[in-house]
């Protein structure tokens, strides 16, 4: 996958182009079948598929007291396009110069002097000045131009149609399963492992430790079953987002306890997926009462994980 970063980077492209549009906030299954739906046109026509979207959510210059916290990284969000077979992905720089482009202009320089013949969005898709743009609005506007408008409906659940905010709520209550069910994945985040206070070894469950992402979206303070992948591989474990209660001077991270691992990983970069939660932060007043509740998260959260 190339990656662009302007609309004057798209007249390297030579070949037939079927745009997938949308802010992609989550990369969701509704995300994900707009996406397919431009892939499976580009593969119909021997075209290439080119994803656009922004390296920031709108939000940013409309309100940035309301930005809403992100889903999943930048660097998740492009291995899971590499995987769907995405040919480019064009991020735009978020402006408020491009916030204000009319339809009509943004419409004109994703297509002028440019072989495009389709592109996919989701009903609820809205694009230029103050929103203004909608799927019927670029039919009218591309008719002209002989370019396809292929229109894919929201994903409905029980609770309403699959988008961003639900899954978001799910999170932040420890719906962990519901979270992954929408998203077509564990809801997952990476970051760097740092020292701990090494107390998680002399228990018997030593630990790897992360700062917890400022800009993600986070589960709540609790134990969860975990996964993660340490140099591409992945292992199962326990872990807990909190401050440790039971102990003093403590601060607000996510450790998890990994089955059958004994690496040094102090420094390194790991991805964590969050698969179920567990139970609420207990602050214990014997050493004895957290290792015995200990052992019972580890034997519930290798139920869930082997099962």
């Amino acid at each position: 996958m190339k990656q662009l970063h302007s609309f004057d980077e798209l007249s390297i492209i030579q070949d037939k182009i079927v745009y997938a549009l949308g802010t992609f906030d989550g990369l969701h299954r509704g995300h994900q079948r707009v996406i397919q739906r431009a892939i499976e046109a580009a593969n119909t026509h021997n075209g290439v598929t080119v994803l656009v979207t922004f390296d920031a959510h709108p939000k940013t210059v409309l309100c940035p007291d309301k930005v809403p916290k992100r889903l999943l990284s930048t660097s998740i969000m492009d291995d899971i396009l590499v995987k769907m077979g995405i040919d480019y992905l064009l991020r735009l720089p978020m402006s408020e110069e491009l916030m204000s482009m009319s339809p009509q202009s943004f419409l004109d320089v994703l297509t002028d002097h440019l072989d495009v013949i389709a592109m996919a969005v989701g009903t609820n898709f809205t694009f230029g000045a103050k929103g203004a743009g909608t799927p019927a609005i670029m039919v009218d506007l591309l008719a002209s131009k002989g370019i396809e408008v292929l229109v894919e409906s929201l994903l409905p659940t029980e609770e309403g149609p699959v988008s961003s905010t639900a899954i978001r709520k799910a999170i932040e209550e420890g719906r962990m399963e519901e979270a992954a069910e929408w998203l077509g994945r564990p809801y997952q985040f990476k970051g760097i492992v740092i020292k701990g206070d090494q107390r998680g070894r002399t228990l018997g469950f030593p630990t790897v430790n992360l700062l917890l992402p400022n800009e993600m979206a986070t589960p709540p303070d609790g134990v969860y079953a975990n996964r993660v992948c340490v140099d591409g591989k992945w292992y199962d474990g326990v872990g807990n987002i909190g401050d440790n209660p039971t102990f003093k001077n403590q601060y607000h991270r996510c450790e998890v306890h990994l089955f059958d691992f004994d690496q040094n990983t102090y420094g390194k970069e790991v991805t964590v997926q969050f698969i179920s939660y567990l139970r609420g932060e207990i602050k214990f007043n014997q050493l004895e009462e957290l290792i015995e509740q200990m052992k019972i998260d580890e034997a519930q959260a290798l139920s869930i994980l082997r099962g």
